[in-house]
């Protein structure tokens, strides 16, 4: 099972905020027992200079009788040695310190633990004060205690406010959730985002997105089957209709025109139907095709090649005029139906014995893709909307979908392409000229 944001949060959060104690309470113990020893240092020094000061008469080698009561609280003594090394003096009933301790600061064991030493040369004798190091332990353990007890009671704080607040903090991204839980699957309009965190607006920004892209690929699909509505209508029942005839007619001439118009009509739907699938493949809410670099000229020649048959089969002279070799950054395929709908447009809008000529060129930089025909050409005035899906000319007596320069206009919109109508020859025809972004050889 996945781990919720909000707990992973917690999770991170809690060993910090652990750390961070263990933290403040070590580093408050280490600074404290740095200033409890400095403290006792000067405490042991001041002791010790003021055993140095005590005049003879005030020295004795016993201890009063309320002190041997309190010895076994004693954590800090004094004692003095004579200049001839008898002991004149000791603030405690029990063996003296060692005699032979070096002037300065030693450590001594002594009744079992170590004790932190001072001792003092002086004419009169060697004086010596000590405390036991558990002692300064103790006392810094005390302090560190009391310093860092608000402390436990800090960090339940700080984890309830750390859980409120990722609580809160996530709150719109649950919004965006139930938000989203409650869409109906035809609703596509964008999530208000004005009010919402940095973080959580990007993901919204990125939800509104996604939503326009599919609106796109919805209005793109509903486009599609109401144009195949549109266009296969007729066909489909004068298939209908010639089906009819052919299945009630006894005389064999009706019967053999009935299928003829029959096989027609298939044909033209069918061709209505591959064309209105290829517009969609290159629709600008698809995803992009994969590019890469190619040679115009070789792709040329191979679809001229093609459709080859096809002319000759009106006695339309379709040849190349110029072809320069040409890199172009696109995708081979689409580049391929392209030139196939400009030179299939060009053969059936040819008349019988016409001609057609296809040349590529580099020109200022770029690759122009040129197809020249003889035939009845395009007036000015509709030179744009022919590009309009299903578009079809007033005076066009051909057979045809209305797609093919519509399917042409896509595929370079996709290339980058500008796509330019002119006259033909001699003001005759159509000149087709289609300027790609062109690729160092």
């Amino acid at each position: 099972m996945n781990v919720t944001i909000k707990n992973r949060l917690l999770l991170w959060l809690s060993p910090a905020l652990i750390l961070a104690g263990f933290a403040f309470t070590a580093s408050t113990y280490f600074n404290v027992r740095e200033e409890i020893d400095e403290l006792f240092d000067k405490v042991l020094q001041a002791m010790a200079y003021s055993l140095q000061t005590l005049p003879p008469t005030a020295v004795e080698s016993s201890v009063p009788a309320y002190r041997v009561a309190q010895a076994a609280d004693l954590d800090l003594i004094g004692q003095r040695w004579s200049g001839d090394g008898r002991l004149s003096y000791r603030s405690h009933p029990f063996e003296p310190l060692p005699g032979d301790t070096p002037e300065g600061w030693s450590i001594v064991r002594w009744r079992g633990e170590p004790w932190r030493t001072f001792s003092l040369d002086t004419p009169e004798g060697l004086v010596q004060v000590a405390q036991a190091i558990r002692e300064r332990q103790e006392t810094a353990d005390e302090i560190t205690l009391e310093l860092s007890a608000p402390l436990l009671f800090l960090l339940p704080t700080v984890a309830m406010v750390a859980w409120f607040g990722v609580r809160r903090g996530l709150a719109p991204l649950q919004t965006i959730v139930d938000a989203v839980r409650r869409r109906a699957p035809d609703d596509v309009e964008p999530f208000p985002d004005q009010e919402a965190p940095q973080e959580i607006g990007s993901l919204t920004a990125a939800l509104n997105g996604l939503l326009m892209r599919l609106q796109g690929a919805l209005s793109a699909q509903r486009r599609f089957t109401a144009d195949a509505a549109h266009e296969l209508r007729s066909p489909l029942t004068a298939l209908s209709l010639q089906a009819q005839i052919a299945e009630r007619t006894d005389d064999p001439q009706k019967k053999a025109l009935a299928l003829q118009r029959l096989r027609q009509g298939i044909h033209r739907a069918i061709h209505v139907l591959n064309q209105m699938l290829t517009l969609t493949r290159f629709d600008p809410e698809a995803p992009p095709l994969p590019s890469v670099q190619l040679r115009l000229d070789e792709l040329t020649r191979s679809v001229v090649g093609d459709m080859a048959a096809l002319a000759a089969d009106k006695a339309i002279d379709l040849s190349i005029a110029t072809v320069e070799p040409t890199m172009i950054q696109g995708n081979e395929e689409a580049l391929r139906v392209l030139l196939c709908n400009l030179l299939d447009n060009a053969v059936r809008y040819t008349p019988k014995g016409g001609r057609i000529d296809v040349s590529v060129r580099k020109v200022a930089g770029a690759a122009v893709l040129v197809v020249t025909d003889n035939g009845p050409g395009i007036p000015v005035e509709e030179r744009e909307r022919v590009f309009d899906r299903f578009y079809r000319g007033q005076d066009n007596t051909e057979p045809g979908s209305g797609l093919g320069l519509a399917i042409v206009r896509r595929i370079a919109d996709q290339h980058a392409a500008d796509i330019d109508l002119t006259a033909g020859r001699a003001g005759r025809g159509l000149t087709v000229s289609i300027r790609f972004p062109m690729k160092s050889t």
